[in-house]
């Protein structure tokens, strides 16, 4: 069979000439809104602050678009996603600034997010169709519960066009990102382009599904042959480009690092002599389950005398009220952490923490499992082991 170079196709000629714009993908999204049924497990992943997010951006000569994004979701952390927003824009107007979301109830959020300064928003549609949306996604959290899978996506299908269209609406440039499924929903992506047109989106990126390589079943990836096709149907409808063609032919998970996005990877906070444990905001446990304002008690994990990483005690959080000075006072209760665990937190307890020497990572995974990673992995380290 020929390959044809997607570079040698008529409607992608001028792309290819064109000089490539440096990008900066920034990490601020803290929370989750969904997971993939077929998508590779998310380590643990240290977030922007605002402030370090405008510092990340100084670092990089000749920027002309930033990208707000992962490892969660903008729209789920609004305060902290306009904070960023209002920061760039003020001292970085010339920056055109795109947000990566589901696009989950965000209509309402729209005007908000024109009005600070966003200039594009890509919404991830992967189908428009409920039964579809259950084959792809394996949870969907709307709100702070999840939801059953089956309402969930139901609401999905029906917001996202909302927001869409709110988006366009606002003066927002709309661009829709979809990954090819083969089997499950690439033969719909036709119906979206359609579909999101008409709603006011101007561009599309078809993106192929990587599987996994710790995967043991899953769907097939979809060939060069097969993205080309259907981007030829698509480009009726939106502007069409196609993404991670390379991770199609060389089989990577991670990408080759070949064009021109730049992603910030922010480092993970270190145990010191000085701060050698981690306090973990969970009900259960199990898992790191609470909002940091809704946690009575804290677990404190760190190296007991052999070294290796246990459950050392349990510490009082300071009682709900009193303002900036709780998290004041939470600080000098956890002197000895350089780090604290929560599924979510405000902005301002995180920024307090932080100017005291802890770092406050969202995250909902195990503790287990999480804290082995703050020492560097291995189950060696754990205890009982």
């Amino acid at each position: 069979m020929t390959v044809i170079p997607i570079t040698s196709a008529s409607r992608f000629a001028q792309r290819a000439t064109a000089a490539p714009v440096k990008t900066l993908k920034l990490p601020v999204a803290p929370r989750a809104l969904y997971r993939l049924r077929h998508a590779p497990e998310k380590h643990l992943d240290q977030v922007l602050t605002p402030e370090e997010a405008l510092r990340e951006v100084a670092l990089h000569q000749g920027l002309a678009d930033v990208e707000l994004e992962d490892p969660g979701d903008p729209l789920a952390s609004m305060a902290t996603t306009l904070a960023t927003l209002a920061l760039l824009k003020k001292h970085h107007p010339e920056l055109r600034i795109t947000l990566t979301t589901l696009g989950l109830d965000g209509e309402g959020c729209a005007a908000e997010l024109a009005a600070a300064g966003l200039d594009r928003v890509t919404i991830q549609v992967e189908t428009m169709e409920p039964a579809t949306a259950e084959k792809l996604y394996a949870w969907i959290r709307p709100g702070t519960k999840t939801l059953p899978l089956s309402r969930a996506v139901a609401q999905l299908v029906t917001t996202q066009p909302k927001t869409v269209q709110a988006m366009a609406t606002a003066g927002v440039e709309v661009r829709i990102r979809t990954t090819i499924y083969p089997g499950i929903n690439a033969h719909q992506a036709v119906m979206i382009a359609e579909n999101m047109a008409a709603l006011g989106a101007t561009a599309m990126e078809l993106v192929p599904y990587t599987p996994d390589p710790q995967a043991v079943d899953g769907p097939v990836p979809p060939t060069r042959e097969q993205m080309e096709q259907i981007s030829a149907l698509t480009s009726q409808y939106l502007q069409t480009s196609l993404q991670g063609m390379s991770v199609v032919e060389r089989g990577c998970a991670s990408g080759c690092g070949c064009g021109a996005k730049v992603t910030a990877q922010p480092k993970l906070p270190k145990p010191s002599n000085e701060r050698p444990n981690v306090a973990v905001a969970s009900a259960t446990g199990i898992d790191v389950d609470l909002h940091l304002g809704q946690a009575d008690t804290l677990l404190i994990y760190g190296p007991r005398g052999d070294g290796l990483t246990c459950l050392l005690e349990t510490r009082q959080a300071p009682a709900p009220g009193g303002g900036e000075s709780r998290w004041e006072q939470l600080a000098r209760t956890l002197n000895d952490c350089f780090v604290l665990l929560a599924a979510s937190a405000g902005q301002r307890p995180r920024e307090i923490l932080a100017s005291q020497g802890i770092h406050v990572l969202l995250t909902e995974e195990n503790i287990e499992g999480t804290v082995d990673v703050l020492y560097g992995g291995g189950k060696k380290q754990r205890c009982g082991t």
